[in-house]
């Protein structure tokens, strides 16, 4: 995830940089550094089903909030000190699982009420994000691995395949689609990794 990121965050971020809330980005990563240390911690030390049921319970959860909210507007921005929690276990989950970017499109459309603008803003952070989780990752040896450079390398055409997708379709969708969209993703994501786990 973190290869097919970064080559992903490069074309994406890069394009979207300019319409990008730097201001939001700096509140968030002091706190996301500190969760991405303790997630590599937990990466090489934690046995797995723990963290993937956890992670399973996350994405269902907030994809049903995501649904359940779709309709509403959105009221004043929340305080910028819960960039605190929310970069913290942003930073957990972004270095367990490369999944931290739910959590982070949460608090910035939780304070950004533009789509464009947070979608730009989510595009950048997960350009540097990528970037400290492969310094974190070749730092510990987890991503010098032959088997996951090749399956890496495998996945690169459907990667920009979804890009290019993804890409075209975002410029039709209203906000209450991108919306139901999101919540989807996410509600099917997490249902599946909890079957996964307990059956």
């Amino acid at each position: 995830m973190v290869i097919i990121d970064l080559c992903a965050s490069l074309y994406v971020g890069r394009k979207s940089s300019q319409n990008a809330n730097l201001k939001e980005l700096k509140w968030l990563f002091p706190f996301t550094l500190i969760g991405m240390i303790l997630g590599i911690i937990f990466l090489l030390r934690a046995p797995s089903e723990p963290l993937l049921i956890t992670l399973g319970c996350f994405a269902l959860i907030n994809g049903a909030r995501v649904l359940w909210r779709r309709n509403s507007e959105m009221g004043n921005p929340i305080n910028k000190w819960w960039a605190a929690p929310f970069g913290f276990f942003g930073g957990i989950f972004t270095a367990l699982f490369a999944t931290g970017g739910a959590i982070y499109a949460s608090y910035l459309g939780l304070r950004i009420t533009e789509p464009k603008a947070v979608r730009a803003t989510m595009a950048f952070g997960i350009l540097i994000l990528t970037l400290l989780r492969l310094t974190l990752m070749l730092v510990t040896g987890l991503i010098l691995s032959w088997p996951v450079l090749g399956l890496a390398i495998c996945l690169m055409p459907a990667t920009f395949l979804g890009i290019w997708a993804g890409t075209h379709v975002h410029t039709k969708l209203n906000n209450m689609a991108m919306q139901v969209a999101y919540g989807a993703i996410l509600l099917f994501s997490g249902t599946t990794l909890l079957v996964r786990q307990f059956i």
